[in-house]
């Protein structure tokens, strides 16, 4: 038989595309259960284009893919070791080990990508998305949500109901479709870099206006959520994208908006007592430092190979008659790079510093080229650097998933099709 006869047509091909990453757009502002799925999808026709032989892919995306799918087989690989070692005494939860499969996610995009990109559709998923989102943020930070969701969506009516105001004004933590503040404004940060670019970089005057308005959304959805590190992150991306994207009149007028952020911040009772305690959180007897030292205490034990990926809340919790580490805390960390070298020892640090400096490697020189795409995965890389220092962030897959999600459309061609210029892609993927 013809193997040519195998394969989809063009048009079939698009369609599944324009359906797996419309997909994983829609999870972005919706639901974890739809990025999960979105992001399942992606590695799958990622592997049949492996299999298929189909996968053409620049040097330097093929690094960043090697890496994560390296990353990915030494997490599923290291509770198996940590066993053998003795540094963990059971194997993870199931929910927490399946979460090494997130780290391919990025690589999957970028590899789907290269099947055609529907630029427009997904701006337009993500762009509306995250305006309806915002208003809702903004509902429940403004008032007590009143209306309980259906039982088996298992969404928390306690992170919506924490006041973060006086009794006289109450302020609460705003959560989105996610009902959860941190996932909300954590996942505001991966969808503001594209933002960003968009409104810095597109020549039309109604993209501009759309990404502006987009931007103030995510804005207030971040305010509305009391986050405090994604506050700070999102200011920092917003003054490099000023740096990099504008000059003269607009980076001024922009400077004076992240001015008048940080100025409503200071207002802010429920802010100020916020950022009062974020001090004593990092560097005093807080949680975090909490957390970090028994991080430490860990890599200290067992530094080459760790106590196995998903395996740091059990290992930490043997710690609790020494250190007094309470259940909610030994979850990580409360950062990137000591929960990573914990769970997966030097080994599993090496691997995610390649991946993620093959990632940057990669994004730099296609903001360099001109690609729109790579200019906001770049900026949200940033922005999840940031967040990285004070979060463990892939414990959320819906976080790590909206980031890799972003990440991987920036390795993707033809996204000046977002500034309006005539490209072949504005039509849809092409085979």
């Amino acid at each position: 038989m013809n193997p040519e006869h195998l394969r989809p047509s063009s048009a079939r091909l698009g369609r599944l595309v324009s359906f797996v990453l419309g997909l994983y757009a829609v999870g972005l502002v919706l639901a974890e259960a739809v990025l999960q799925a979105g992001a399942v999808l992606c590695t799958a026709v990622a592997l049949w284009l492996a299999v298929s032989r189909r996968l053409r892919l620049a040097s330097d995306v093929r690094a960043f893919v090697l890496a994560s799918v390296a990353l990915c087989g030494w997490q599923l690989v290291s509770p198996a070791v940590a066993l053998m070692t003795g540094a963990a005494s059971k194997w993870p939860r199931g929910a927490r080990y399946g979460q090494s499969l997130d780290t391919v996610a990025g690589a999957a995009v970028a590899c789907v990508g290269t099947l055609g990109v529907p630029w427009l559709l997904l701006a337009a998923i993500v762009a509306g998305g995250w305006l309806v989102a915002a208003a809702l943020g903004f509902f429940q930070h403004r008032v007590r949500w009143p209306w309980e969701p259906p039982g088996f969506l298992k969404l928390n009516l306690s992170r919506l109901h924490e006041n973060f105001g006086t009794e006289d004004e109450p302020r609460y933590a705003a959560g989105g479709f996610f009902f959860h503040r941190l996932r909300f404004a954590h996942g505001a940060i991966a969808a503001l870099g594209p933002a960003l670019a968009v409104l810095g970089e597109a020549r039309s005057l109604r993209r501009r206006l759309l990404a502006g308005a987009v931007v103030m959304g995510l804005l207030v959805s971040l305010y509305g959520a009391f986050a405090r590190a994604a506050l700070g992150a999102a200011l920092g991306v917003c003054v490099l994208a000023l740096l990099l994207l504008l000059r003269g009149t607009p980076r001024r007028a922009g400077l004076v908006v992240a001015m008048a952020m940080v100025v409503a911040v200071a207002v802010t009772p429920a802010w100020r007592e916020r950022f009062a305690k974020a001090v004593d959180n990092l560097f005093g007897s807080g949680e975090r430092s909490l957390a970090m030292s028994v991080g430490w205490q860990l890599v200290r034990e067992h530094p080459l190979v760790g106590v196995g990926f998903g395996n740091h809340k059990p290992a930490a919790l043997a710690t609790q008659a020494e250190t007094g580490i309470t259940d909610l805390l030994a979850t990580d960390s409360h950062n990137l790079w000591l929960t990573a070298w914990a769970e997966t020892g030097l080994v599993g640090l090496v691997l995610l510093a390649l991946m993620h400096g093959a990632l940057a490697r990669a994004l730099v020189r296609r903001h360099r080229a001109g690609s729109l795409a790579a200019t906001g995965a770049l900026l949200s890389f940033v922005g999840f650097h940031v967040l990285a220092l004070v979060h463990y962030l892939p414990f959320h897959p819906s976080v790590h998933l909206s980031f890799m999600f972003v990440w991987g459309l920036g390795l993707a061609d033809g996204s000046e099709v977002l500034r309006g210029e005539a490209h072949s892609s504005a039509d849809g993927p092409r085979a």
